[in-house]
């Protein structure tokens, strides 16, 4: 029961009493008894009206608690010559006034941020306060291969099998280079914003362009290209030195020359193999524009395989061709072989000792698949980010420059490649596709 209708029937009984007291004692008050009936009709009638504009604010009130919840700000109070109760409408219709504004500011804001979300080539990734995918725009979904994926309203934890995973290592104000395959880096930064009291966190993610990637090998190429002219030089002017100093063999005694010449030969050996060191580098920046003519890639492949037939006899290693065929691809043969040599001794290098070398060749419409896949110890999670990055090694001695010298080859190519682990078996596969 509202507070009217108690209102109402508390009046009501009261008058009601009234009117049976007076009819008890209707003898005695004689004439008396149509003047306190007429008073009490008039008081009745008073009070009704007086609890009627006692209550009406609540009744605005009300009435402004349903257009708050049905959201309809546009809706305006009417005066009606009661201060009291008028006052309380200015309020009301100020108060509306302003919620309709901001609803107008935050649907053109919305609209507005939609937009950026749906046309911004970068990619952006928000989380709700309890760390959970709130939004995701389509330049993230196209960057992380998302498309068939609704990540909306899960944690990272739960999404660990997507690219999504490399979020949740990211910490906040700092950000990571991501290898994502097919030769692909994504910059992924990492930020907070305070919303309504509380961080949430959010992702932004840059693609690497070609631009970049120029401007990164512009860098190494001048240092590469001065470390070797400085070693160079000195190399050839010590090795001429010490091959001056051989003539003074014959001035010594025979015991005291031959030391001398074994020391000065040693000298002369490490300077070659500095030199080998930085020829490995050299090969690098040295890439011509691509020769392309055609050639069988099945016989190319034959040819390696007897090339590292002795090596894989040692190690008790197999390298397994599915291809007979005779396979042509328009390449440059020559950067195209430095491009197998290099998979082949990454795939011995991983293994080490007993395994074997897959490698599989297919034809599929106007594309060649080429697919090395080795039984070695995989790539870590680690080791997969900083793949293709320049001078980066995992291994002792390693130089950096043998998966670098191989992107600069299927850069200049074209070709799109990926290098991951085997699915559900040990080792890893490098594949590559080739438009004939």
């Amino acid at each position: 029961m509202s507070l009217k209708q108690k209102l109402l029937l508390t009046t009501t009984c009261l008058h009601l009493s009234l009117f049976s007291v007076a009819f008890i004692f209707r003898i005695q008050l004689g004439s008396f008894l149509v003047l306190v009936e007429a008073i009490l009709i008039l008081s009745f009638v008073i009070f009704y009206r007086l609890m009627i504009k006692a209550l009406q604010p609540l009744e605005y009130i009300e009435t402004f608690s349903t257009l708050l919840k049905e959201q309809d700000f546009t809706t305006r109070f009417s005066t009606l010559n009661q201060p009291e109760l008028d006052r309380l409408i200015d309020q009301f219709n100020i108060m509306l006034k302003k919620l309709h504004h901001e609803r107008l500011a935050m649907g053109e804001q919305k609209g507005v941020y939609q937009k950026l979300m749906a046309e911004s080539p970068i990619g952006v990734v928000l989380l709700d306060y309890d760390g959970r995918l709130s939004d995701i725009n389509p330049a993230s979904k196209q960057l992380l291969s998302l498309k068939k994926n609704n990540p909306i309203g899960k944690s990272l934890a739960q999404l660990s099998k997507t690219q999504l995973r490399y979020l949740s290592d990211i910490a906040v104000d700092s950000y990571q280079l991501i290898e994502i395959g097919q030769g692909r880096q994504l910059k992924i930064a990492h930020y907070e914003i305070r919303d309504r009291g509380f961080n949430r966190s959010f992702y932004m993610l840059y693609e690497l362009t070609s631009d970049i990637v120029e401007l990164q090998k512009s860098a190494y190429e001048k240092l590469i290209r001065l470390m070797s002219h400085e070693v160079n030089n000195t190399i050839a002017i010590t090795n001429s030195l010490l091959e001056s100093c051989l003539t003074f063999k014959k001035q010594l005694d025979p015991g005291s020359g031959e030391e001398l010449e074994n020391a000065i030969n040693i000298v002369i050996n490490r300077n070659a193999s500095l030199n080998q060191f930085m020829q490995g580098y050299s090969n690098v920046v040295k890439l011509e524009k691509p020769i392309k003519t055609s050639f069988d890639l099945s016989k190319m492949l034959r040819d390696l395989s007897t090339l590292f037939y002795a090596e894989c006899n040692n190690r008790n290693i197999t390298i397994n061709l599915q291809s007979e065929q005779k396979r042509y691809i328009i390449a440059d043969a020559n950067l195209f072989e430095q491009v197998l040599v290099n998979l082949l001794k990454n795939g011995l290098e991983a293994i080490g000792k007993d395994g074997e070398i897959n490698i599989t060749l297919k034809q599929e419409k106007n594309m060649t698949h080429l697919m090395v896949e080795d039984t070695g110890c995989g790539i870590s999670v680690e080791v997969e980010r900083r793949l293709f990055t320049p001078f980066f090694t995992f291994k002792e001695f390693g130089q950096g420059v043998g998966l670098m010298l191989v992107r600069e080859i299927l850069n200049l190519h074209e070709i799109t490649h990926q290098l991951v682990n085997r699915k559900d078996r040990q080792g890893a596969v490098f594949s590559l596709s080739i438009i004939r």
